[in-house]
């Protein structure tokens, strides 16, 4: 080889190896390796085939031959005689076809050959890490016998193309490793979350489960006065409730979770059901000594009315509850350009930033494990979900010292399509749960068990 040439050949492989540090195609980088074998072998066509999975040789990087004959041999079963590729795989050593209209080993193929004008095939076997991955081929259009020259070339260059299939399958292993260590730590969190999850739901019903079996006994074992009676089944009553309204939270948000929660969206009066919540939520207030005012002009919005109450209910309550006494809290709505705002703003202690994030965990009530408050947090998680599920947004911001403002923006009602029922979700038939049709009376406020600002 003589001092040019191997100029020459060193400038080639050091392009390819280049290629392959910069993390290019595999399917890039033969191509250029079977280009610069062609430049370096005038009147050559080469080809690269690899093998697959299956054991069969796949297209790998053929970028003169005729498109045809490429997709005739992919596929092609490696064996004795399959042709110049297909037989040195199967042998794992160079296989010369001087003349494929006379080689044995191109029998099956000869035809195919000979319609794309191709009359020799020399193809050497590609390895990696001591086993062959495909072949590297050379034809001509006349029968030709390899020189020195020749297989020195080829060998080179059969060398570089299995360095860049190395380098491709490790970076696919190593892909696939990372996916695996990333499916790992997301079931190892999720794992964690719900042991949390379950620990935490098992420490907020067990409060209220001992207020009922103690109060019970009381009743059962000793001789009460009628006020006492009273007094015990109230907050029988109460504990009660609290457990219902968890379950019932709990039971809602696994149905947003998992999409399985019913909606029908359609045009809602978002002022008349905030009416309608601030009326429900009266009583909470004057026991809590918290004025709650509304104010903005009427706001239509696009929303399954229920819903839109649910939401409203919990983050008012919310608001109130961690409110303190002669404190207001205003619910302002805001119609816009093709959406409507609602904003629910208080005049509490407001929340440490460190703590934002956590406002949207399940059961994390920011510490709050005692005192009025109390709550199992899922109020605020259950009211986003609820809005994210109306195609709404809810984003909360606070200031220690100054209050919480959340805002709930709804889009504004549309244009509904005839025989097309608004807004109602894949799959969900209209009226399948009654807790669903617009106009249905809510149930009574309860105490909401979601951990919002406490404002």
């Amino acid at each position: 080889m003589h001092s040019h040439e191997a100029t020459a050949v060193l400038d080639h492989q050091t392009a390819v190896m280049e290629q392959i540090a910069a993390g290019a195609p595999l399917s890039a980088v033969l191509d250029s390796v079977v280009r610069a074998l062609e430049e370096l072998m005038p009147a050559s066509q080469c080809s690269i085939l690899l093998l697959d999975d299956a054991g069969t040789l796949r297209h790998g990087a053929a970028p003169s031959l005729p498109e045809a004959y490429s997709v005739a041999i992919d596929g092609l079963a490696p064996g004795p005689f399959a042709g110049s590729c297909g037989t040195a795989v199967h042998l794992g050593e160079p296989v010369v076809a001087t003349d494929v209209r006379t080689d044995t080993r191109w029998e099956d193929f000869r035809d195919v050959a000979g319609r794309h004008g191709l009359r020799a095939c020399w193809s050497s076997p590609i390895r990696c890490r001591s086993s062959v991955v495909g072949s590297f081929a050379v034809y001509h259009r006349t029968p030709y016998e390899p020189d020195r020259r020749d297989r020195e070339l080829v060998r080179r260059f059969a060398h570089l193309a299995s360095v860049a299939v190395e380098h491709d399958r490790a970076a696919n292993e190593r892909e696939a490793r990372h996916v695996a260590d990333l499916a790992r730590q997301t079931a190892e969190r999720a794992n964690h979350a719900k042991s949390q999850f379950v620990t935490a739901l098992g420490h907020e019903l067990r409060t209220p489960l001992q207020s009922i079996t103690g109060f019970t006994e009381s009743l059962e074992t000793l001789d009460l006065s009628p006020d006492q009676r009273r007094l015990a089944l109230e907050r029988i009553r109460l504990a009660s409730t609290h457990i219902l309204a968890i379950v019932d939270d709990v039971l809602d948000l696994a149905r947003v979770e998992a999409g399985a929660m019913p909606f029908e969206l359609g045009e809602v009066r978002a002022h008349e059901v905030i009416t309608e919540s601030l009326q429900l939520i009266q009583p909470l207030a004057e026991r809590r000594n918290v004025t709650v005012e509304h104010r903005g002009p009427p706001a239509a919005v696009s929303a399954d009315r229920r819903r839109l109450q649910q939401v409203i209910l919990n983050l008012v309550s919310n608001a109130v509850r961690f409110s303190p006494a002669h404190s207001t809290v205003r619910v302002v709505t805001e119609p816009g350009d093709g959406r409507a705002i609602v904003h629910v703003v208080d005049q509490g202690p407001g929340i440490p930033g460190e703590l934002l994030a956590r406002l949207f965990v399940p059961f994390d009530r920011l510490g709050a494990d005692a005192g009025r408050e109390g709550g199992a947090g899922l109020g605020l998680v259950l009211a986003r979900r609820l809005t994210e599920a109306m195609n709404g947004t809810l984003e909360l911001s606070s200031v220690v010292g100054e209050g919480t403002h959340v805002t709930v923006t709804l889009a504004a009602p549309g244009p509904v399509s005839p025989g097309v029922s608004p807004g109602v979700s894949p799959g969900v038939s209209p009226g399948v749960s009654p807790r669903a049709s617009p106009g249905v009376s809510p149930r009574r406020p309860r105490p909401a068990t979601g951990r919002a600002a406490p404002a």
